[in-house]
């Protein structure tokens, strides 16, 4: 049966879309079926791994909340990358209205009952969320059974940090098997005393959660997307692409 993980964090910009995608594309690496679920309305997963659905075809939208649709129909293979990734458009922006009419037991399980068919296929099913903690969000969160929360190297983005732990506990009241596999440091600059500053307080703040593994700064993950290709296969040999690798054996180990 898949672990199933929700990448969040209630602020943008920290590195959620890409940590779905390399962190996939790292345990895929080591032979790990996985699936990656793409529940933002903006739809970068599905854009980085070179998936452009526009307005056609069927997506993980149809898949949730379409009776008449599985998400096996809306599974597609990125043979590449060995990802198998279940896409968003931007018609996933109506999700929210569609949720709030469900009541809350029913929205938390809507996404769970729509992975049941497929989960025994992969060892690994990780959900990109939006930022914030809209319907959506909760909506991934209530499939999940850890979280991995992304965690910008700054000291504003710590306050987004404090804010999804403090939701993670809220959620478990409903949700007791909830946990949180992982802090992950993105985006350092160890030219900064800035950012050794704000690593120091997160270990100090939420001992060992936080990976051991830092993910550095740099250009190579924004040019990674124009190619369709996770960090792992654009810059194979870099730092980049190796600290994703040990963070996916820190995973692996996790469980």
């Amino acid at each position: 049966m898949a672990r199933i993980i929700a990448v969040c964090n209630q602020k943008g910009g920290v590195g959620k879309t890409t940590t779905v995608v390399n962190l996939g594309a790292a345990l895929a690496e080591s032979d790990e079926r996985v699936l990656t679920v793409d529940l933002d309305p903006r739809a970068d997963l599905s854009a980085h791994l070179g998936v452009e659905t526009m307005d056609e075809g069927v997506t993980i939208y149809e898949g949730v909340f379409d009776d008449g649709v599985g998400v096996e129909e809306v599974i597609l293979r990125v043979e590449e990358v060995g990802l198998d990734v279940a896409p968003a458009n931007t018609n996933l922006a109506g999700a929210d209205l569609l949720l709030s009419e469900m009541a809350p037991g029913e929205r938390r399980a809507v996404l769970r009952t729509a992975l049941a068919g497929v989960e025994k296929r992969y060892d690994f099913i990780l959900i990109d969320t939006a930022p914030g903690l809209h319907l959506l969000t909760v909506c991934g969160l209530g499939a999940a059974e850890e979280v991995l929360i992304p965690q910008q190297c700054s000291f504003l983005a710590l306050h987004g940090l404090r804010q999804i732990t403090e939701n993670i506990q809220q959620m478990r009241e409903m949700k007791p098997d909830l946990r949180i596999c992982g802090v992950l440091l993105t985006m350092q600059d160890r030219r900064t005393i800035h950012h050794r500053e704000v690593i120091r307080m997160v270990r100090e703040g939420f001992g060992d959660i936080v990976f051991e593994t830092v993910i550095p700064s740099t250009i190579r993950f924004q040019e990674a997307p124009a190619s369709g290709e996770p960090i792992t296969k654009y810059a194979a040999k870099s730092e980049a692409a190796e600290a994703y690798r040990a963070v996916a054996r820190e995973v692996i180990e996790r469980g």
